[in-house]
């Protein structure tokens, strides 16, 4: 069970006496982003701890042991990767207040040290670690590889031997998410044509969708979850969080693989697992009597023919016409197409 507190700290400079608010949720630790470990007697000394080290972005504070664990995300609105611990805790440096880093508070040491206070001033000091994304050549093969911190924006990945430009967002769900599809306002046409889906079109700040061949690239590299964050006209917001995603080559007609669902959304994916991407001009669907592309003005893993479809028309909230749209029928139903909807991919 989550249990968030809300906890007034006193602390101690010389002779002066501030007051703090730090929030704590208890009985639950944030998994899979650990960047290393340090005895502490107490999680508030762990809390200002990773306050003064800049790669730190939230705690998990094992009670029994006394271990600060410093990780290097935040989890978002995802839930999924919390796990009930009970008796210990977890901290997003986001709702550190700035006086917590004491002295240490704007300092200069480098993403590879820590600042420890030293009268009024302080010095650095070398993490455990050598962390390899604070080198200043670095090439990232995806978003997770950007030094912790960076912007949510476009950048240049290099995975393998190729080079292009993706959207990286560090907000919605934490660090490191590489974006491959972005759906905002309808202003960009998506009932396009094989080729069009298997080499990329739109704009990375707007509404796109990366290409085929690339999301394929990235994921035959490694091990990658999936992200898909979806909104309402009524403002509402849900997400779906799945542990194993990758596609296949162009000579599976990138062929989806997807597992492990966690989240708020409902899995509409499940059904279109093990499915070919299918096109406008290029029928590969498992519906013999037409074509679910053109059909649902789309493209996708259709199956036959679907329970989601992203990147269907855009017809603006509540319809009359079954499953057309910008589907996602565990959470709206068939005759809602969304508002927004962004589906990114991380390395793990």
């Amino acid at each position: 069970m989550n249990h968030l507190t809300i906890l007034l700290v006193f602390l101690f400079a010389g002779a002066i006496c501030e007051i703090v608010v730090i929030k704590k949720q208890k009985d639950v630790i944030y998994s899979d982003h650990v960047l290393f470990t340090v005895s502490m007697p107490m999680w508030l000394l762990c809390a200002q701890f990773c306050s003064r080290v800049e790669v730190c972005k939230s705690i998990n504070f094992i009670e029994r042991n006394k271990t600060c664990q410093l990780n290097d995300a935040e989890p978002g609105e995802s839930t999924c990767r919390f796990i009930e611990s009970t008796g210990n805790s977890f901290v997003a440096a986001s709702t550190f207040p700035q006086q917590l880093a004491g002295q240490c508070k704007g300092n200069y040491c480098k993403c590879n040290e820590a600042c420890m206070p030293r009268g009024p001033d302080y010095y650095c000091v070398p993490l455990p670690i050598k962390l390899s994304e604070c080198s200043t050549q670095l090439r990232p093969r995806d978003c997770s590889d950007l030094p912790v911190g960076s912007d949510s924006g476009v950048y240049t990945i290099y995975p393998t031997n190729a080079i292009f430009d993706v959207y990286c967002d560090m907000d919605t769900a934490g660090f490191g998410w590489t974006v491959f599809q972005s759906r905002m306002n309808g202003t960009m046409d998506f009932n396009r044509e094989w080729m069009d889906y298997e080499n990329g079109f739109g704009s990375l700040t707007s509404e796109f969708w990366l290409g085929n061949n690339f999301i394929h690239l990235l994921t035959s590299t490694g091990n990658y979850k999936l992200y898909i964050h979806l909104e309402d006209f009524e403002g509402n917001f849900a997400y779906a969080d799945y542990f194993e995603f990758s596609l296949g080559d162009s000579a599976t007609n990138y062929i989806l693989n997807v597992k492990g669902y966690c989240g708020t959304a409902g899995d509409s994916l499940k059904s279109h697992n093990g499915t070919m991407f299918s096109s406008i001009d290029k029928d590969n669907d498992k519906r013999s009597s037409f074509s679910c592309a053109r059909n649902y003005k789309g493209a996708w893993w259709y199956n036959a023919c679907h329970t989601a479809n992203l990147n269907g028309e855009y017809l603006g909230g509540k319809h009359t016409y079954a499953r057309k749209g910008i589907i996602w029928t565990a959470w709206k139903g068939i005759k809602y197409s969304l508002k927004s909807t962004k589906m990114m991919i991380k390395r793990h």
